[in-house]
């Protein structure tokens, strides 16, 4: 994948490296999580253009993002998800042309009051 992104639940990483990672308690997601609260699948995540996006499989105890229930929502890194309760973490890393152009640029310059105005002419 072109993104690097994981998920971090309980002190535990978990790279996302598949299009579709199914989560759940059953021991057949890609991850699983031993909670009584989780559903056995709970929730998948997609990579759709270029995003994660993250769905509720009909859970009994709900799916949360920034602590909103979900049944979709698209994740930005830093996102704090809740499954029934148990907390995880979506990071991502900045695509590789992104943090090249923030390399070019530099800090942004104010105005002051003294500087022209900007004029258009014909």
């Amino acid at each position: 994948m072109q993104n690097s992104a994981y998920l971090i639940v309980n002190s535990q990483v978990f790279p996302l490296e598949r299009e579709i990672v199914n989560i759940g308690r059953k021991l057949d997601n890609h991850v699983v999580i031993q909670d009584s609260r989780i559903s056995r699948t709970h929730a998948q995540l997609r990579m759709m253009n270029g995003q994660f996006v993250l769905l509720d499989l009909n859970s009994t105890g709900g799916t949360f993002v920034n602590e909103q229930r979900i049944t979709k929502s698209v994740l930005y890194s830093g996102d704090t998800i809740s499954l029934a309760g148990v907390q995880i973490k979506f990071v991502q890393d900045a695509p590789r042309m992104m943090s090249k152009a923030m390399d070019r640029t530099g800090p942004l310059q104010t105005l002051s009051f003294e500087d022209p105005p900007t004029q258009i002419k014909d």
